[in-house]
């Protein structure tokens, strides 16, 4: 992706690096930045397992989502029993027959499981898909009043569905993360994923866009949901932990 080369780039003019899982630490060890004596300056980077500010935030974040957002009762939805699903990717949105594999699935699933689903749609996604869906599918998706397609929403309105789902479909990378912080079983619409420790730990799969490989997915975590959603992204602290090393490092007393 693009932004990769930012990150890489980014990695070698730094010196201090702060990874939010032990794997990042291991990429960057493989692009030579050792990380290991001081002092550290550009040309000898810091290396810290420092844990996940966005673990941090979504922490933080949940308590306030509670007094603040209504979506769950707006939506007149029970927790725990609805699935989140965002589409948004390009690949997915643009690509006639991975969005079909995509909605077939979510219909079906919904259907056979009475399920709700709730989508907010991306603006990519709601312009493609008239064109990029059947006509049949298309007509099948939008009378279903088990599929709840909404307007896009706030940052806490998302928390809260987040965090009281039962199961989330996405092809977002940071998606993916917020449910394994609020563990939630994920179904990734990607052949691939950043965060390769939450797929190796259980919690997730990719499916990519095919509508077999979701559907069994999901028919795996109705029944077997996994219980097991390790400290990988640290304890809500990395943010303090940042902080006092960047003040260590450059002399600084807090």
């Amino acid at each position: 992706m693009p932004e990769e080369i930012n990150r890489v780039v980014a990695d070698h003019i730094s010196t201090l690096l702060f990874s939010p899982t032990n794997t990042g630490v291991q990429n960057l060890y493989n692009e030579g930045i050792k990380g290991d004596k001081t002092p550290f300056n550009i040309d000898n980077a810091g290396v810290f397992h420092s844990g996940d500010v966005m673990y941090d935030n979504s922490m933080f974040f949940e308590e306030k989502a509670k007094n603040i957002s209504t979506v769950i009762n707006d939506l007149k939805l029970k927790k725990n029993n609805f699935i989140l699903a965002t589409i948004h990717r390009d690949n997915n949105t643009d690509d006639p027959s991975r969005l079909n594999a995509i909605f077939n699935a979510i219909q079906k699933i919904s259907v056979e499981n009475n399920i709700n689903f709730v989508i907010p749609l991306h603006p990519r996604t709601k312009k493609m898909l008239p064109s990029n869906i059947e006509k049949t599918l298309y007509n099948l998706v939008f009378s279903n009043t088990l599929i709840k397609l909404i307007q896009p929403i706030s940052f806490f309105d998302m928390i809260s569905l987040e965090s009281n789902a039962f199961m989330i479909f996405t092809d977002s990378g940071g998606v993916q993360k917020e449910a394994f912080f609020y563990k939630k079983p994920c179904i990734i619409m990607r052949s691939e994923t950043e965060w390769v420790e939450i797929v190796e730990a259980g919690a997730a799969t990719i499916c990519d866009a095919d509508e077999k490989r979701i559907i069994d997915a999901f028919n795996k975590y109705k029944t077997l949901k996994p219980d097991i959603f390790p400290s990988v992204f640290g304890n809500g602290n990395a943010a303090e932990q940042i902080c006092k090393q960047i003040f260590h490092t450059f002399n600084k007393t807090i």
